[in-house]
């Protein structure tokens, strides 16, 4: 069944490092789902956010940022979860499960609510793209800018001696706009980043993803 017109596609984020290994089989699920864009009909924007809790285990993930970890310490708490682990996949800010387990995750899309699709706007530059949005009452605007397909040839740690292919790898997550207002960012990108690509969604305070646009680049 296609969805409505004013549905916005469900956002699916990947808690993942490439110092685990348990995370390549889960990698490779977030690069199908990517190539996809769907599970079993509903549109789906997967995102990579690379943890820096490995990084002492003897590889350091390139990708990693303190603030992804955060974000996850975030959804813990949210979720009522009491630790927080890779490879952890969250559908719609609202369940979150085993990031290989594809069974529930198909489950958990089937059974997540459905995003409104937002109203923004972006234009694209070499090194910048600019976005203009109206937040909806009770959820901030958050925009999401990824790096799509790197592969890394990871010498230590529990992934040694591998070749990772990591996708949708965010490279920048910045706020565009509070609740009930409108705003424009600027986000700055590197020109030297691969197939960059972008989402808008409106977040609330319990982390459930309300409302979404893709922001695809020309």
């Amino acid at each position: 069944m296609k969805p409505p017109a004013s549905e916005g596609p469900l956002v699916v984020e990947l808690f993942t490092s490439q110092g685990c290994s348990s995370c390549p089989p889960a990698d490779h699920i977030l690069g199908k789902l990517a190539t996809a864009g769907e599970v079993n009909g509903r549109k789906v924007v997967p995102l990579s956010f690379h943890v820096d809790y490995w990084n002492d285990l003897g590889w350091a993930d390139p990708y990693s940022l303190p603030a992804w970890t955060e974000r996850q310490h975030a959804y813990a708490s949210a979720l009522g979860d009491k630790r927080v682990y890779t490879p952890q996949l969250v559908v719609g800010g609202a369940a979150g499960m085993v990031g290989s387990n594809l069974p529930a995750i198909s489950a958990a899309v089937a059974k997540a609510a459905r995003p409104q699709l937002l109203a923004a706007t972006a234009r694209w530059g070499k090194d910048h793209v600019e976005i203009t949005t109206t937040a909806p009452a009770g959820a901030d605007v958050l925009v999401a800018v990824w790096e799509d397909a790197r592969s890394t040839k990871v010498p230590h740690g529990e992934n040694s001696g591998s070749t990772l292919v990591n996708r949708r790898i965010v490279r920048r997550l910045e706020r565009v706009a509070v609740a009930g207002a409108q705003g424009t960012l600027r986000v700055a990108i590197d020109p030297a980043w691969r197939a960059v690509g972008a989402v808008v969604f409106a977040q609330r305070a319990d982390k459930r993803i309300i409302a979404t646009a893709l922001l695809p680049k020309p």
